[in-house]
């Protein structure tokens, strides 16, 4: 299970692809982000650990933050355990790598753009998502890209 720290790190992997969408390890970020959130293991660092060796052989310095180890002795929220927002990351993540994998910076752009906030409405609103960031965040992707993006994870919701 991934705790609010593991969201954190989330966010700033999305924010590192939002900023370099061509970057050639976009797709080898993302495809072991999907493999963390399927595992749900109880672990902490999840995401850290699972980019690191990505990371060692790019060298690529916009994630030196996954090289440290953070031991938490305080955990504002429990685990996240909730099945529909681990179906809603891996759908969203499972997007982002259809973009990457057509390389369209654009669209890996915007995309990357409505999702970087995602983890961090999920740690400020207790694992649930305003219907504010639906309409604000969420849909002008929609009206750009994808008329449909999310919206099976929103009706969850």
């Amino acid at each position: 299970m991934i705790g609010v720290y593991d969201l954190y790190d989330l966010h700033s992997i999305f924010t590192g692809i939002r900023l370099f969408p061509n970057s050639k390890i976009n797709c080898k970020l993302i495809l072991n982000i999907i493999r963390v959130l399927k595992s749900k293991e109880d672990k902490t660092n999840q995401f850290r650990v699972a980019i690191q060796p990505i990371l060692k052989q790019d060298k690529e310095h916009l994630y030196d933050f996954a090289f440290v180890e953070n031991k938490y002795t305080y955990f504002p929220l429990p685990f996240l355990k909730e099945d529909k927002i681990y179906q809603l990351l891996i759908e969203a993540c499972e997007q982002l790598l259809i973009a990457i994998k057509e390389e369209n910076a654009e669209k890996i752009y915007d995309l990357a753009d409505c999702l970087h906030d995602l983890p961090i409405v999920l740690t400020q609103n207790k694992y649930t998502i305003p219907k504010q960031f639906w309409e604000i965040e969420i849909e002008g992707y929609r009206k750009k890209w994808d008329k449909d993006f999310l919206k099976k994870s929103q009706k969850r919701f």
